[in-house]
């Protein structure tokens, strides 16, 4: 729901700056300031990502017994790399509704 605020003010703070752009060019800092809240908020989920559906491949790969359910209501389990010290986040099938 914030995310969608987010976008919904970026979005209109974008139409005014190219309104007036059009207009006499003077508000150039409004669209600079929207295209970076749009670029941050949409490569967000890119960078941090939703949970995979699947475990990570390879022996360095250990499940954790940490275990929760994310703002999407997904039940999430947490794997670790020993080696890289690289974490990551995996749909847990066998968690109980």
């Amino acid at each position: 729901m914030l995310r969608n605020a987010v976008l919904a003010f970026a979005v209109l703070l974008a139409g005014i700056g190219i309104a007036g752009l059009v207009v006499d060019g003077s508000t150039f800092p409004f669209l600079l300031m929207a295209l970076v809240i749009l670029g941050g908020t949409l490569f967000e989920r890119r960078r941090y990502g939703a949970a995979a559906m699947r475990a990570p491949v390879g022996p360095a790969w250990k499940a954790t017994p940490e275990r929760f359910v994310d703002e999407s209501g997904v039940a999430v389990r947490v794997w670790f790399n020993a080696a890289t010290g690289e974490r990551r986040y995996v749909a847990d099938d066998s968690a109980p509704d």
